[in-house]
């Protein structure tokens, strides 16, 4: 009778063999990835300021600079529902742009205060969000999401809509952003 090259010497048919060492192998990795995973989650001391959760992917993943396309993405990163361009919203946002670039001013009042503005809108719930300096929107919208206040604007509960705008004078753009829900 030939002899093996296989060093193990079972009464068990070959196919069984095999079975019974593949299932072995799984379960020694399996309990190995599990020692591996409590491993890496035990921490010594906690975090006094943990980070702001960072979206994943990052919105930079997003090759686009359409502003409903990006806040689409950062929202649905975060469990919220994408949002599209109101006319209404994208009007209002104009005319917060323009008057703060006329006045050279970072002002949520600059034209008026945003509950008269938004009063007439047609939007039961509605955040602004405005800025200035960053010469495309991506910059502007990374600003926002790295501040707490913006980015509870962002992630607005059932907004669907969206309006933004920018307005450049002599010294710099200024951006408004408005989110509502009907």
């Amino acid at each position: 009778m030939p002899r093996s090259n296989n060093t193990c010497n079972s009464r068990l048919p070959k196919p069984w063999f095999n079975v019974a060492l593949a299932l072995v192998t799984l379960i020694a990795s399996a309990y190995a990835g599990e020692q591996k995973a409590t491993a890496q989650t035990d921490t010594a001391t906690p975090i006094e300021n943990p980070p702001l959760p960072r979206p994943k992917p990052s919105i930079h993943d997003v090759t686009d600079e359409n502003p409903t396309i990006l806040i689409s993405a950062f929202r649905h990163q975060h469990g919220e529902d994408s949002v599209v361009i109101s006319p209404v919203l994208t009007r209002l946002a104009q005319e917060q742009a323009n008057a703060m670039a006329a006045r050279d001013s970072l002002d949520h009042n600059a034209l008026a205060p945003f509950s008269s503005r938004i009063g007439r809108s047609g939007f039961s719930r509605a955040a602004e969000n405005i800025a200035y300096g960053h010469v495309d929107f991506p910059a502007t919208l990374e600003q926002w999401t790295n501040s707490a206040m913006h980015r509870a604007n962002l992630l607005l509960h059932g907004a669907k809509w969206i309006g933004v705008a920018h307005a450049q004078n002599g010294h710099r753009i200024y951006w408004a952003m408005i989110i509502g829900a009907k």
